[in-house]
């Protein structure tokens, strides 16, 4: 009796594919030695029959093409000279990101007191959040004739 991918190993392969960890190269064949222990067959499936199930294809397709824009991206990153610069560079970020964090616990802070004495003062959560008015040029009038 032929060995049949159901709709749930389909997905199941389809999942296992969107959640394959960046740091391995993903070819067909990693996939369908993937693929082996989801369908629990002594041998893992052909690329021609992973191919023929759509979610699968899909995913395949989608976690590729989100692999090569990550390389891109790490490609297109400036590369330290020595782990010293690189050290620097991490201590900086961090000290950076820590002082952004405070300042937006500060701003988030006096937020929620304006909001506080505003509701005090009878206005209401959802007027103080109401967006802000344009204001408009003033139309130009045409001149009166007499």
């Amino acid at each position: 009796m032929p060995k049949v991918i159901t709709d749930q190993h389909e997905r199941k392969i389809a999942q296992m594919i969107r959640n394959w960890p960046v740091e391995h190269a993903l070819d067909w064949n990693a996939a369908c030695i993937g693929a082996q222990s989801i369908l629990g067959w002594d041998k893992p499936p052909t690329r021609q029959a992973l191919d023929k199930k759509v979610a699968v294809k899909v995913a395949y397709k989608a976690k590729k093409e989100q692999l090569k824009l990550e390389k891109q991206k790490l490609q297109g990153m400036p590369k330290p000279r020595s782990t010293l610069d690189a050290m620097k560079r991490i201590n900086r970020l961090q000290a950076e990101n820590d002082a952004l964090r405070a300042e937006l616990s500060k701003m988030a802070e006096m937020a929620n007191r304006l909001i506080y004495n505003a509701t005090l003062a009878g206005l209401s959560r959802e007027r103080l959040m109401s967006p802000l008015l344009t204001v408009r040029e003033p139309q130009k009038r045409p001149a009166k004739v007499r």
